[in-house]
């Protein structure tokens, strides 16, 4: 039985990625600040890719190789 802590980062990961795309990015338009608008789309956009990411190898790691 596999015990690990992948599936709490995975979620994780999701989540701080819709809060930074929810409130960072919409604060950062309405203050008209264009490069950090930008930095916090970017930063939340790969939160949220890294946590597909993850979520793909996790699911082909235990339905493939174990």
């Amino acid at each position: 039985m596999y015990i690990g802590f992948l599936g709490y980062v995975i979620v994780i990961l999701f989540l701080t990625g819709s809060l930074i795309l929810l409130t960072d990015s919409k604060a950062y338009k309405n203050a008209n600040m264009k490069k950090e608008k930008i930095a916090s789309l970017f930063l939340g956009w790969i939160n949220i890719s890294t946590g597909i990411a993850l979520l793909a190898v996790q699911w082909i790691s235990r339905y493939y190789f174990w």
